[in-house]
């Protein structure tokens, strides 16, 4: 199939040049074809790949060519064959390497279920941690943003104070401790929610809740706000109004400017840092959706592929294969069932085996669209699936078996020239029909004809003649029954009939002159027309018996009681009364 390579020489070398062998022991073998690529792994030196041949090197015969050196150097140079994809020949225990046909395989990625969920669930706790991330620097930024607003409107503040220290006087402030200038109460609120965080008030009247600042640098710059502020507020309790207190003041609106200088820096850093993740987080969401998409994808032709190869497999099973649904439905068929079953796959799609054939002794029974009879065995099974066991079921044509054997059980219970019952087969349908009549009450009647002067006919015409008079017969009996009743022929030209539920005597006399009214027209054979006639003896279940033999013996006696009443052409008889003739 295309596995073929060719075997160099371990003597010399692809160029002519001779090669040093030594005492080598084995070589390995492994070979295939361009189509293979991709269906086996590619086999390392020794493996026990499926194509590797290990056999011994001495088993390996070079021919003798000259010596074209005394100490040749070793092949080391690979050789290849245009349509080999890994062939290797390996000498071991430390020789060197002759010659290598090298051709890295193609694998299949193929993943999980399991492996897939892994990497959605690793995405998904990546762009967890990035929102995250991301919703913290966001806070970050909305509490930064606080602080400076509240800085600003300090240094608004302590600036206007500055600048009306000319006109603040001692009458500004009273000897009473308790009233205190607003600004003052203020500005302490604000920096004490800096440094320890709280509620503070807005000049707006709003009430913010302030974090304390974070970085080094902001807070020893709030440090030196506080001392100034501290000082100054000592210095005013002391000697309101006074130029020291005032320059403490002045030194406060540019340290307070600086403040809100680093806090902005740091608003606009976790406001960078926020659109920054932002961006990440919409990339890792580009990446989980083409990541996703794409082993989607692969999944999806790898399951395309594993379906295709699956109907293949099937299709070229001989047997017929059905997949079944949950309800015994048919999901899928192969071709050999479409066929078997002379319907295409389309049709059989959600029906059921029980819908289409009938279960008779264990095997499906029934006609093909074109009429054809069709019999099969059903062989239950299941296979490994994607999403787990899947139900089959294998068909077997059993239909020539089961013909034969319907024709075998047909020629053991019929007369092979007439086609009627035989007596093995009366005996049987005689005593369930009789146990039927005595569990519903009916009455069943049996009839005993005998041809009369059919020996003659033997004689004169020949056995072929008398035989096609008999197959006639037959077919007229046969067709003046009704389809309750059964005619079996026990003998050369003795026929029994078992009529069952025929009301009376007189519906059975009625059905005894019907059956010898077949013999009130001849009968062509040969080219010969022959008239022939009958004697019929009835009898009656359970009037003249109540079992097989007693109601035989009674039919019998009233057929040879019409005989002896002349042999007429038509007899009618019964044991119980006067014999009809007619």
């Amino acid at each position: 199939g295309g596995r073929t390579a060719q075997l160099e020489d371990f003597g010399h070398g692809k160029d002519g040049r001779e090669v040093e062998t030594g005492p080598a022991r084995a070589v390995t073998l492994q070979a295939g074809h361009d189509k293979d690529r991709g269906l086996y792994p590619s086999p390392t030196p020794n493996s026990d790949h499926p194509f590797a041949c290990h056999f011994p090197l001495s088993s390996v015969q070079a021919p003798e060519r000259p010596r074209a050196e005394e100490n040749p150097r070793p092949c080391r140079q690979p050789f290849s064959h245009p349509k080999s994809t890994t062939t290797r020949y390996d000498i071991i225990h430390g020789h060197p390497v002759c010659g290598s046909w090298s051709m890295a395989s193609r694998r299949t990625f193929t993943l999980s279920s399991r492996g897939f969920w892994a990497i959605t669930l690793a995405f998904l706790a990546i762009e967890a941690t990035i929102l995250s991330l991301a919703y913290r620097r966001h806070t970050d930024q909305r509490q930064l943003a606080e602080q400076v607003a509240l800085v600003r409107e300090s240094t608004t503040v302590v600036w206007q104070m500055a600048a009306n220290a000319d006109i603040v006087t001692a009458a500004h402030f009273p000897d009473s401790p308790d009233i205190a200038d607003p600004r003052h109460t203020w500005l302490n609120s604000v920096l004490q929610g800096l440094r320890v965080g709280g509620q503070v008030h807005t000049l707006n009247n709003t009430i913010t809740q302030l974090v304390p600042v974070g970085t080094d640098d902001a807070r020893q710059t709030l440090t030196d706000a506080i001392v100034h502020w501290g000082s100054f507020l000592q210095l005013d309790a002391h000697a309101p109004g006074s130029g020291a207190a005032y320059n403490e003041l002045r030194t406060l609106g540019p340290t307070l400017a600086s403040l809100g200088t680093q806090l902005a820096e740091q608003r606009d850093e976790a406001g960078r840092t926020v659109m920054t993740l932002i961006a990440i987080a919409i990339g890792t969401c580009v990446a989980a959706f083409v990541t996703a998409g794409t082993l989607l994808m692969n999944q999806m032709r790898r399951f395309e592929r594993s379906g295709r190869m699956m109907r293949s497999m099937m299709n070229q099973i001989g047997a017929g294969v059905c997949i079944l649904g949950s309800t015994n439905k048919i999901a899928d068929a192969n071709r050999a069932a479409c066929r078997m079953l002379g319907r295409p796959r389309r049709d059989l799609r959600g029906r059921r085996l029980d819908e289409i054939l009938e279960y008779n002794d264990g095997v499906l029974t029934g006609l093909r669209p074109d009429g054809m009879p069709l019999a099969i065995e059903r062989i239950p099974g299941t296979i490994e699936g994607e999403k787990g066991p899947l139900r089959i079921v294998t068909l077997l044509d059993v239909t020539a078996r089961h013909l034969t054997a319907e024709c075998l059980q047909h020629l053991a219970n019929h007369d092979a020239l007439t086609g009627l019952p035989n007596r093995g087969f009366l005996e049987g349908h005689f005593k369930r029909e009789l146990a039927r009549c005595k569990q519903e009450g009916l009455i069943l009647g049996v009839a005993a004809l005998d041809l009369d002067g059919f020996k003659p006919v033997n004689d004169t015409y020949g056995h072929a003649v008398g035989d096609e008079i008999l197959v006639q017969i037959a077919q007229r009996l046969s067709a003046a029954l009704r389809i309750s009743d059964l005619m079996a022929r026990t003998g050369g030209d003795e026929f029994v009939g078992i009529f069952p539920d025929v009301g009376n005597r007189d519906s059975l006399t009625f059905l005894g002159e019907r059956l010898l009214g077949i013999f009130n027209q001849p009968f062509e054979a040969n080219g010969h027309t022959i008239t022939l006639g009958g004697s019929i003896g009835l009898a009656i279940a359970p009037d003249d018996g109540t079992d097989q033999d007693s109601l035989l013996r009674a039919a019998d006696a009233a057929m040879y009681r019409a005989k002896r009443n002349g042999k007429r052409r038509r007899h009618l008889s019964a044991i119980t009364g006067p014999g009809h003739v007619a």
